[in-house]
């Protein structure tokens, strides 16, 4: 976000937490519920709503043309134009991703290459959307297009500009003041899933969207198995086993010998004692604790997510879970963790319990000493 942007949504915080709150959970073909039109313009302006889209008709392509971090699918799939219009769009939010914008293009109008009605003029066969990103123009007042509109809706440059800023709006540009999950069965952040909900509220929309924004993003190179005799011993160990069903991929990140000392360290003590399962310890995790911007302790390599304990799958009522957790309270020295997520709330630290961590048990360990 520039210095401008951030400068503005300071001064309009007030205007966009009102709009989070009373604004609908539907689609761009309902309206913003009794939220006066000048709130959101206010909120518009905040989040860069000037006439930046007259600026990318001149020819401008933007910092990143539309092409940073595109999968061959994204290349093959999304015209050039789009491609830097997205991306562009996309920088005037720092929770949103020219992905996720490209992904709703997809979705509502094949990058405004369908021949469906209202998608290059009129409206919709529902009678109220226009546009390539499929924005309201019929219900309100003030419509969706009215609250986050600037220009004329079947242009790109003014409508995926608009989305970028409704998305933003919407939750993206205050995760940590979203608390609940409406999709917890989709991967991503609560924040997206908010953000999106209210794009159309339907959870099997969330996640077409966010998986088509998965393919639309270059994969990262695989790891490189670790040579290190320990490392391969933990990945052959019978009693360590690992699952995908998460969205991770512990094997692939056990295997590289990346992780933490203290994480390999802990595994083969663990599995000493039990069989246990890993569900996650870096690829495929979030970048930021849940409802937060603090970063987890994954994306550095310095935590596990175990989902079954002796073939049990955790849970309140897991007894070899339980144990396992009671266990850990135990631990002293450089072993000793500095969060333990858990179904049970043992009302200390580094104890902690809540909804995310009603199924597995997370371990983390702070910086390096």
């Amino acid at each position: 976000m520039t210095r401008e942007v951030r400068a503005g949504a300071a001064g309009v915080m007030i205007a966009l937490l009102s709009l989070a709150v009373l604004s609908s959970r539907a689609s761009p073909g309902f309206p913003l519920a009794e939220v006066p039109k000048a709130v959101g313009k206010v909120v518009v302006r905040a989040l860069g709503g000037g006439d930046e889209g007259a600026g990318r008709r001149a020819g401008g392509t933007g910092r990143t043309g539309g092409q940073e971090g595109a999968s061959s699918f994204a290349v093959a799939d999304i015209p050039g134009r789009y491609r830097a219009l997205y991306a562009d769009a996309a920088a005037v939010c720092r929770g949103l991703t020219w992905q996720v914008l490209a992904a709703i293009g997809k979705v509502e109008s094949d990058h405004g290459r369908s021949s469906a009605p209202g998608v290059l003029s009129g409206v919709n066969a529902f009678g109220c959307c226009a546009g390539p990103m499929q924005f309201n123009l019929r219900n309100g007042p003030p419509s969706t297009w009215d609250t986050w509109g600037r220009g004329n809706v079947y242009d790109p440059a003014d409508a995926i500009p608009a989305a970028a800023r409704k998305l933003c709006g919407d939750g993206l540009a205050r995760p940590d003041q979203v608390h609940g999950d409406p999709c917890p069965t989709v991967r991503g952040s609560a924040a997206l899933h908010v953000a999106l909900k209210r794009y159309n509220n339907a959870c099997w929309y969330v996640h077409e969207i966010v998986t088509l924004a998965q393919r639309y993003t270059r994969a990262a190179p695989p790891l490189a198995p670790s040579s290190d005799p320990f490392v391969l011993a933990l990945v052959h160990d019978p009693r360590i086993t690992t699952t995908t069903s998460h969205g991770c991929n512990p094997a692939a990140d056990l295997a590289s010998g990346k992780l933490d000392l203290r994480v390999q360290s802990l595994l083969a003590v663990l599995a000493e004692r039990h069989t246990i399962r890993l569900s996650c310890l870096a690829t495929g995790h979030s970048r930021f604790v849940k409802g937060s911007q603090r970063v987890s302790n994954h994306t550095v390599w310095r935590a596990v997510d175990i989902d079954r304990v002796d073939g049990q799958p955790v849970a309140r009522n897991s007894a070899a879970a339980r144990l396992l957790v009671g266990w850990l309270d135990g631990l002293e020295g450089p072993l000793r963790p500095v969060e333990i997520g858990s179904p049970f709330d043992l009302g200390r630290r580094p104890y902690f319990s809540d909804e995310s961590h009603q199924h597995h048990i997370h371990v983390g360990y702070g910086s390096e000493r």
